[in-house]
């Protein structure tokens, strides 16, 4: 019955309900698309991407995987963490766009942080705002913190440059810490090793919300604005049936006198007349009373 009932309230309000209705189809219609009236289009919020991830091994000239005690290798794992905020920069930025045959302006590179999570800086900022393009290049690196390998994430419009970008980072430090090293004139076996483990895996993957998210916004905008136009409605007829009752009330009351109080007239008649009553009958027995007692005189 109670389901009847609200049935019955929405169809005294389906002018109010088909506007809710409305209303829930534009917000379903904006979170999985992008509306434009001029001209009038609709754009899927859907994007392909390509998505790859590489390791970077950061090694000494003795390699650490066969040699037991290779010198310097107990300060690799800070040397890993200060060559990846390292790819970050400028310099090795440039030419790692190079090797991938990248535009340097289009692509961003996301530093790790050295001591844990920090405030967003204006690059990450950059790089979280241009996730959503579908022809943005963003290479994220992160160091590991026990072992010195350096995590590498790439994204490119396809899979095919987004593999061809990860497999860049290694390539494109290597080569500018050779420049660096021959520039200072440093030894072959004084140089940081880098050197890439395995080739780079890539994939392409849908970005953004899908269509099911558009459903269930329309069902719960929808939902929620049937139930407030039924609260809205039952509050209102609530307060409506309150002032008829206090209406009701005041009437039975009677008018207001001069002074502005009620009359009470109708209960003061009525008492009055119940005193009269009560009167006369206490009289009536008095007299009978006093009969009966001439009576008995006149019988002695």
């Amino acid at each position: 019955m109670e389901a009847i009932t609200i049935l019955r309230e929405l169809w005294r309000l389906r002018y109010l309900v088909f506007l809710a209705a409305i209303l829930a189809l534009a917000i379903a219609l904006m979170t999985a698309y992008r509306i434009s009236l001029a001209p009038p289009k609709l754009e899927s919020r859907q994007y392909h991407v390509g998505l790859a991830s590489a390791r970077v091994l950061v090694d000494t000239p003795d390699s650490q995987v066969v040699d037991l005690n290779p010198k310097g290798a107990d300060a690799l794992s800070s040397r890993a963490s200060l060559l990846a905020n390292l790819m970050a920069s400028s310099p090795v930025k440039t030419i790692i766009a190079r090797d991938a045959g990248v535009p340097a302006s289009q692509l961003v590179a996301v530093a790790p942080s050295a001591t844990g999570p920090t405030a967003p800086t204006p690059l990450s900022k950059a790089a979280t705002e241009s996730a959503s393009a579908a022809q943005t290049y963003i290479l994220t690196l992160q160091a590991d913190e026990t072992l010195p390998i350096i995590a590498v994430s790439a994204q490119a419009p396809d899979a095919d440059q987004a593999a061809r970008l990860a497999n860049a980072a290694s390539t494109g430090l290597r080569d500018y810490l050779r420049s660096v090293a021959g520039a200072q004139n440093v030894p072959a076996a004084r140089q940081v090793v880098i050197s890439g483990l395995g080739a780079a895996q890539a994939a392409d993957v849908v970005r953004g919300p899908r269509r099911l998210f558009a459903i269930i916004a329309f069902i719960f905008v929808f939902g929620l604005a049937c139930f407030g136009l039924i609260m809205v409605s039952g509050i209102a007829r609530g307060w409506r049936r309150a002032a008829a009752l206090e209406r009701s009330a005041a009437e039975a009351a009677g008018p207001p006198d001069g002074d502005g109080t009620a009359a009470a007239a109708p209960s003061l008649r009525r008492r009055a007349l119940a005193g009269i009553g009560a009167s006369e009958r206490t009289a009536s027995r008095e007299r009978s009373a006093s009969v009966a007692t001439d009576d008995e005189r006149l019988a002695g």
